[in-house]
């Protein structure tokens, strides 16, 4: 591969790319941009042949978060994530130290790209599959996540006695802070200064790792499995690495790692479990429950209890109610310091922008974000669930709309005069089930790997896993990680200290500027 191939290949801008021979002219990627974030990157086009192109002509410059939602709705993958598989095939062949790194979420996800059933545990399977790639050593993420909680749980404290800048929103989403840089820069001292759990281990990796085992943080390769999109944005920001180094060399999605291992010959159902390395592999119950939904908030809220001296026991009872006026934001009160405060979590970013237009969101202290719904475990990187439209007979009123606009001509008149469509031929591409407005068409999602449909949604089957996990945790508080106070007290010192300000903390920019003119947003804020 030429040097300026490379070059192009990690450009932030084309980390969502377009295949317009692929294309079938669906525009659900469009849909579900509009749908899910709030922002509508996407425009239909018909030149001889409809498909989707930014509205301003690139994604960074229609808004674009990388938030990947649009490659997972994308029958057909036109719309897909820059894959970046071949560059961990040539650092493979580079004689350079390999180390990998896994989300949490990998253990609710790789398995479907195996055909195991949707919320299989193969948190056993990940170490051992990389190792037989090449990697000398492999952590989990979930390491860093617990990093995170010390930091972020520290900042907050700090926040709330000071009273300055609050509410704290957390930080580990790349895709929500892009968004607020983009849309909301007026916010920014809000957001936690804490790096994400990928970027503090890759932090940590090139400086504590590389110091204890002698080896030069140039010489290191560092490989980050997710199960997001926006990760290769972030892995690639100006913050993210020093003297000309990355923390972080190359983002996989779940999908990628999957078709690594695949090219490779590595099935991991026929191998038999293994652990990460400890010496930054070991984890907490609340590590893992990052890759969810409230993960952060319940992990973040464990600790800052545990550090207030308060009773760690209430923080699993909580209970979070959706607030009036929304549907995908909830809130709950807490003690803190024998002081009642309220915060809030916010799954996808549909109603971010209204959230934020308000005065609500000031009522609290802390409040977590993530942009896709349901949190990592429903990233853009993650594996595509099959999905087919259902008719219902009994309210379709005949009027032919689906009919004249399914791309695959799945869809027809039965003898009775309403609309039915071929399974066999449809390809979930959603269209139907937007469009009709009668309301009688829904997707059912299905299980690829026994072929039946979800009696549950497949969101909560993978976050069933994680949590499971976690309770099944003999330490289920952050802070008592042993290999983490470890690296504490022998090379970071104090959480939220000097060497872990300069290591893993981070700063955020106003990035509005960088959005063309005339975008859909800055056209409702007029």
């Amino acid at each position: 591969m030429s040097k300026s191939r490379k070059i192009s290949r990690i450009q932030q801008d084309n980390i969502i790319q377009i295949n317009k021979k692929k294309c079938i002219g669906c525009t659900g990627c469009a849909f579900t941009c509009a749908e899910r974030t709030g922002i509508s990157v996407l425009k239909a086009v018909d030149n001889g042949k409809r498909t989707v192109d930014p509205k301003q002509g690139t994604f960074g410059g229609s808004g674009c978060i990388y938030c990947g939602q649009c490659t997972l709705i994308c029958p057909t993958t036109a719309i897909n994530v820059r894959n970046d598989v071949a560059l961990v095939k040539e650092a493979l062949n580079s004689g350079k130290y390999l180390i990998a790194t896994a989300a949490p979420a990998l253990k609710a996800t790789l398995g479907e790209e195996f055909n195991l059933p949707i919320g299989t545990n193969v948190a056993g399977k990940i170490a051992p599959s990389a190792k037989k790639l090449g990697f000398q050593h492999v952590f989990d993420t979930d390491f860093g996540a617990d990093m995170t909680v010390l930091e972020e749980g520290t900042e907050l404290i700090k926040r709330i006695s000071s009273q300055e800048n609050l509410p704290m929103f957390t930080s580990c989403c790349p895709a929500w802070v892009r968004y607020a840089e983009l849309f909301h820069p007026e916010i920014l001292k809000n957001i936690s200064t804490s790096k994400s759990p990928q970027q503090m281990m890759g932090a940590s990796i090139k400086t504590y790792f590389a110091d204890t085992y002698n080896v030069l943080p140039s010489n290191i390769f560092t490989l980050s499995i997710k199960p997001c999109t926006a990760k290769k944005y972030e892995a690639k920001r100006d913050e993210m690495g020093r003297d000309g180094y990355r923390d972080i060399d190359v983002v996989l999605t779940v999908r990628e790692y999957a078709e690594l291992l695949k090219e490779k010959g590595i099935d991991i159902t026929a191998i038999p479990d293994e652990k990460s390395d400890s010496f930054m592999g070991d984890y907490t119950g609340a590590a893992v429950i990052f890759g969810s939904s409230g993960g952060v908030m319940q992990a973040t809220l464990r600790t800052v209890t545990y550090y207030l001296k308060g009773d760690v026991s209430k923080i699993e009872s909580i209970e979070f109610n959706t607030i009036e006026g929304y549907h995908d934001i909830k809130e709950s009160t807490v003690n803190l310091g024998g002081q009642e405060k309220k915060v809030a979590i916010v799954s996808g970013l549909s109603e971010i922008d209204k959230f934020l237009k308000s005065d609500k969101w000031k009522e609290y202290v802390f409040i977590e974000v993530m942009a896709c719904l349901g949190g990592c475990i429903n990233g853009g990187g993650t594996p595509r669930i099959q999905k087919k439209s259902e008719i219902n007979e009994k309210l379709c009123i005949a009027c032919g709309t689906c009919i004249e606009n399914c791309p695959v001509g799945a869809i027809e008149y039965n003898v009775r005069g309403r609309a039915e469509n071929n399974k066999e031929k449809c390809v979930g591409c959603t269209l139907c089930s937007k469009i009709c407005r009668a309301n009688a068409i829904k997707m059912i999602y299905y299980d690829k790997a026994t072929g039946k449909s979800l009696d549950e949604n497949y969101i909560k089957l993978r976050s069933d896993v994680l949590k499971d996990i976690d309770k099944s945790s003999e330490i289920r508080i952050s802070d008592k990680n042993e290999n983490l106070q470890n690296m504490y007290k022998n090379y970071m010192g104090d959480p939220d200290g000097e060497k872990a300000q300069k290591l893993l903390h981070t700063t955020y920019q106003d990035k509005s500027a960088e959005l063309s003119v005339n975008t859909t947003r800055n056209k409702k804020k007029n």
